[in-house]
């Protein structure tokens, strides 16, 4: 029989506690924490180039675009992206003629977002949606073409859609202010709109509808600050002639806020009165046709401030010697103008022959009423 050993001996053989609890260093952990510390690095990296170097390099690339297009430069303050909304910001959008010198820009907007559409995701579409925020338009109507704004040519249409990278199902206006200039005019003309507010939905159809006109567009605003304008319109944009249907109506414009285009296109001033104006147009298959209907109610002419005897005088009176004329017994002057046509070029893309509609339909068929009036004939020189 053996004799146990001591008990301090089998101590000693036996591995300390101390030793089994301390974990040995791993190689692999310490691998494993430093890849995690690169990966967050280069996340970091990766946020900060889209938040500085993207935003930077794409303003400077918008820039180079917008001045090699006709007639107008395009110039962008600063490009910041929407990471959590998949949007961009552009800051300090301006449109400015190239030529004639015109002391204002045609287009100048200080912020734009485009954003993706996120419930048009769910359908399974990406769409995008473009939001203009207190945007400033100037028509300018000179002398000379050069002096003069009133027109985009296609191209601009084409860049933009260019330069989103999703189609454009929705656009927005919101707080837009409308001016319509005269500079060599004597007093000079300034036709304002305020509080213009635009949306043009479902531009893409995304929907699928068998509608003919799937796109929906209203319009409102305050013309001169004191009126009201209400346009509503249906249309479809794939299809390359204008296919829309539209009513506008406008009213409670007061006749005196017109005095400047009258004193140049009439020679008289509205001493009192108010206007309002109506139309409906449908346009399909190649064709448009509709009316205007303008209304006009207790107007009183004058003449004009600075010439208030003599032949201003007596213009005066024949003006409202006619308007008495055409009153009904209420004070008021109304008649309808037709409005019909085809188009020229049938390849034409619809915002161009669109625009060219509302040229030509409204803004010439309302002008060729504003005359300069003649009293007398230029006697002609005698021949020699």
């Amino acid at each position: 029989m053996k004799t146990p050993a001591p008990l301090s001996d089998v101590q000693k053989s036996l591995p300390s506690a101390r030793t089994t609890l301390e974990p040995r260093p791993k190689k692999k952990s310490l691998i494993t924490r430093r890849v995690i510390l690169w990966l967050a690095a280069l996340i970091v990296a990766t946020v900060l180039t889209l938040w500085v170097v993207i935003p930077v390099a794409l303003c400077n690339y918008l820039n180079k675009r917008g001045s090699e297009l006709p007639d107008y430069i395009c110039h962008i303050d600063s490009v910041q992206l929407d990471l959590l909304l998949c949007g961009v910001n552009l800051h300090g959008v301006t449109l400015v003629k190239r030529a004639g010198h015109i002391p204002v820009p045609f287009f100048s907007c200080p912020h734009i977002h485009i954003v993706l559409q996120w419930h048009e995701v769910l359908h399974g579409s990406l769409r995008s949606n473009i939001v203009l925020n207190r945007p400033l338009v100037n028509f300018v109507q000179g002398p000379t073409k050069e002096q003069s704004q009133t027109f985009l040519e296609p191209v601009w249409v084409e860049e933009v859609k260019k330069l989103v990278p999703l189609r454009i199902n929705r656009f927005e206006v919101h707080q837009g202010d409308v001016h319509y200039y005269e500079f060599d005019s004597s007093p000079q003309i300034d036709l304002e709109m305020d509080q213009t507010e635009l949306t043009l939905d479902n531009l893409t159809n995304s929907g699928g509808s068998s509608d003919e006109f799937p796109s929906v567009l209203l319009l409102t605003g305050r013309p001169f600050k004191r009126g009201n304008l209400e346009l509503h319109m249906a249309l479809n944009v794939d299809i390359k002639q204008p296919t829309f249907k539209e009513q506008i109506r406008l009213q409670n414009i007061p006749a005196p806020m017109l005095n400047a285009f009258l004193a140049k296109y009439a020679s008289v001033y509205a001493k009192s009165g108010n206007l309002a104006f109506y139309s409906e147009m449908i346009s399909e298959k190649g064709s448009f046709k509709g009316y205007l209907k303008p209304f006009f109610q207790d107007l009183q002419f004058e003449p004009m401030p600075k010439d208030r005897n003599g032949i201003a005088a007596l213009w005066a009176s024949i003006v409202n010697g006619l308007k008495d004329v055409f009153e009904n017994d209420e004070n008021v002057i109304a008649t309808q103008i037709p409005v019909s046509g085809t188009y020229k070029e049938p390849d034409l893309d619809f915002w161009s022959a669109a625009f060219g509609i509302i040229k030509n339909a409204y803004f010439e068929a309302l002008a060729q009423g504003f005359k300069k009036p003649e009293l007398a004939p230029v006697p002609e020189k005698p021949a020699e």
